[in-house]
């Protein structure tokens, strides 16, 4: 298995101005631009504290994952993030281990971000969520960056 490292902590919120003021205020964190994310009824930004990007998430509506899980659990860690080389080998081991993903294949989007090496990318990401009941009720996530993505 490709597991490099973590690269993100989701979390999830009811104020995504609020949270990531305090982002700001605590860690002096680098803020990131708004991103929309439809196809989950979300909106995140990035505040980077160190070497860890956290994904400050927060519903657009009543309704989506984000808003389930704030409804279910309240504010707090939604997911950890792993950057991995190869998604599909990476989900093939774990599979063979008994995990279970949300999705059967890795979602592939298009979204802009930079890496840590401050470049910028518009290019495709391959992500994919592990069932949080196949490890310890903790949601992970696997990202494939674009080429020559740089992790911290």
């Amino acid at each position: 298995m490709d597991i490099r490292r973590i690269t993100e902590v989701g979390i999830a919120v009811r104020d995504l101005a609020q949270a990531t003021a305090l982002f700001e205020h605590l860690f002096n964190a680098s803020v990131g631009e708004l991103i929309e994310v439809p196809r989950y009824a979300m909106h995140y930004r990035m505040c980077r504290v160190g070497k860890v990007d956290f994904e400050v998430m927060a519903p657009t509506g009543d309704t989506g994952v984000i808003a389930d899980f704030l409804t279910k659990r309240g504010e707090g860690l939604h997911h950890i993030a792993f950057a991995v080389d190869d998604i599909e080998s990476t989900m093939n081991t774990l599979r063979e281990k008994n995990v279970r993903f949300v999705d059967d294949a890795p979602v592939r989007e298009k979204l802009g971000f930079e890496d840590f090496a401050g470049r910028k990318f518009s290019e495709d990401i391959q992500f994919a969520f592990s069932h949080p009941a196949s490890i310890l009720g903790i949601l992970f996530e696997f990202i494939q960056y674009p080429e020559g993505y740089q992790t911290p």
